[in-house]
């Protein structure tokens, strides 16, 4: 029931006022959502999409599905990305219980299910908010087909199957995941590093087949999009060179600087960009700082198998974070250590929680605690909800970082009478995408491409501008006041308009 309860203020946290928060559509997201139709319309569902410095396909072809089913608004292509976050909590759960207790899964996937970080990434289009999801739950099938656990293992032995079905499972899954997002290329480290000794140590005849079953199945799962990289190595690195910390005139003096930061943001100063955080603040919320903190001296003491696979996944997921100089610290990057992070956090409170208990003997002093635990509980989720849905949600560079104007602009398009002839401008210093248009343009032409007809133009192709009996609206996507008045001066008659702060149009009677 209290699972159950969880699940449920999850699915809240990432549906509530899902159509309006975040404001806007930023153009990344928008990028997504322009293959997605290009991909409808062509019927070619690509590996590998190369626009905006390449990304994954999984997004896309989950985009193209949501788009099929209910167009082209801002929250389409934001559904997947906040369904993947409730399977990661409700995930989390079940591969916290194997690793250690239902009660340290219970308070580790609560922690993520109202988690600022969690929560954000969980409502935005960005193909990284899938990662979390297919990383926690093949880690949790592969566990359980290993039964790391003592007692589990001791059963596995005496089992008559062959290969268990979790081996397969977790290599489907594990294989997806690297259609998701380029930080999951550091996965088979962390299977690697920890669970090839883990298998010397305790492996049979049983064990040996099962891990092999899921390396072959992970390998055929994945071989499309390795043999795309086999071929186009420079899509594999993408802008990783540009923005690595080998590239810096000073390596080590970058690398340690990279190291700080990536290690600060989770309790002293977190990801800057309004669009990843609530820009500067910490990633975790004081409280569930200081019990993160708690559960990593914790763990460091015991260290036994579960606390060392912890630290594995946090420091060799915190590696993306550490190897770029861009940005940091950068929530979005990091984003594979939300997981890990909750369950240090979750050991951090029942440890606390245990020792308060058995410090005191007096049954009404214990019974008090726990309904003091339960309020705290509430307080964390208060919190959380009133940082993103009040603070950061109201607040103006939110609007901006979601290109809220782009928004208003492809609304202002779509009310036109249809017979009024559209012009949308874009700079011709930007690179157009494989549609034609820049990255910056994607917006606008997302929102409006199946609702009305739109002619685009790069800045030094107005004379292509035909005017229209019935009216002619001309709209640069980026705003440049002195352009406007270009605008217009070159069309008698004509006037401007501000839509909203940085969206104007020159009207043509």
């Amino acid at each position: 029931m209290i699972l159950l309860l969880i699940i449920v203020i999850a699915i809240f946290f990432r549906f509530y006022q899902f159509s309006s928060i975040p404001p806007g559509l930023y153009q990344d997201e928008a990028m997504n959502g322009a293959d997605a139709i290009a991909s409808l319309n062509s019927g070619e569902y690509k590996i590998f999409y190369t626009n905006n410095n390449g990304r994954e396909g999984m997004i896309v072809w989950l985009d193209a599905l949501a788009i099929k089913l209910f167009g082209t608004e801002p929250w389409v292509l934001r559904l997947f990305p906040a369904l993947a976050g409730v399977l990661a909590v409700l995930g989390l759960y079940f591969l916290t219980k194997e690793l250690f207790s239902v009660e340290i899964a219970l308070t580790s996937s609560f922690f993520m299910a109202v988690s600022f970080w969690a929560v954000n990434f969980s409502r935005m289009g960005f193909r990284a908010g899938l990662m979390p999801m297919f990383l926690i739950w093949s880690v949790y099938f592969l566990l359980r087909g290993l039964k790391l656990s003592r007692l589990n293992l001791n059963n596995y032995r005496g089992s008559t199957s062959i290969i268990r079905p979790d081996f397969i499972i977790a290599g489907v899954l594990f294989g997806l995941g690297f259609y998701t997002y380029i930080s999951y290329r550091f996965a088979p480290v962390l299977i690697l590093v920890y669970f090839l000794p883990q298998l010397i140590k305790y492996g049979n005849k049983k064990l040996w087949i099962g891990v092999l079953s899921f390396v072959v199945v992970a390998f055929v799962v994945a071989l499309p999009i390795g043999l795309y990289f086999l071929n186009n190595p420079g899509d594999f690195f993408g802008r990783s060179g540009q923005v690595s910390i080998f590239s810096a005139d000073n390596p080590l003096k970058a690398t340690a600087l990279s190291i700080a930061a990536t290690l600060g943001m989770f309790n002293i100063f977190g990801d800057f960009n309004w669009r990843h955080n609530f820009a500067g603040s910490p990633q975790l919320f004081f409280p569930v700082g200081i019990l993160f903190i708690l559960g990593v001296v914790i763990c460091a003491k015991r260290r036994n198998s579960s606390d060392i696979f912890l630290f594995l996944w946090f420091f060799i997921f915190l590696l993306p974070n550490i190897l770029s100089t861009e940005g940091n610290p950068h929530a979005l990057r990091a984003l594979g250590v939300i997981p890990v992070v909750m369950v240090f956090s979750g050991i951090g409170l029942i440890w606390l929680y245990g020792k308060t208990q058995g410090y005191i003997k007096h049954e009404r002093i214990k019974k008090e605690i726990s309904w003091l635990l339960i309020v705290f509980l509430l307080f964390i989720g208060g919190f959380e909800f009133n940082k993103y849905f009040v603070r950061w949600a109201a607040n103006p560079n939110v609007l901006n970082a979601f290109s809220s104007n782009q928004v208003k602009l492809a609304n202002y398009l779509n009310n036109l009478p249809a017979n009024i002839e559209k012009y949308v401008i874009w700079d011709a210093s930007d690179r157009a995408t494989n549609n034609g248009l820049p990255v910056s343009a994607q917006t606008v032409y997302f929102l409006t491409t199946k609702k009305t007809q739109i002619n685009y133009l790069k800045s030094d192709e107005l004379d292509r501008i035909k005017l229209s009996e019935n009216g002619t609206v001309i709209i640069p996507i980026y705003f440049d006041l002195n352009f406007l008045h270009t605008l217009n001066k070159r069309y008698s008659g004509s006037k401007i308009e501000i839509i909203e702060l940085n969206a104007g149009v020159v009207i043509v009677p």
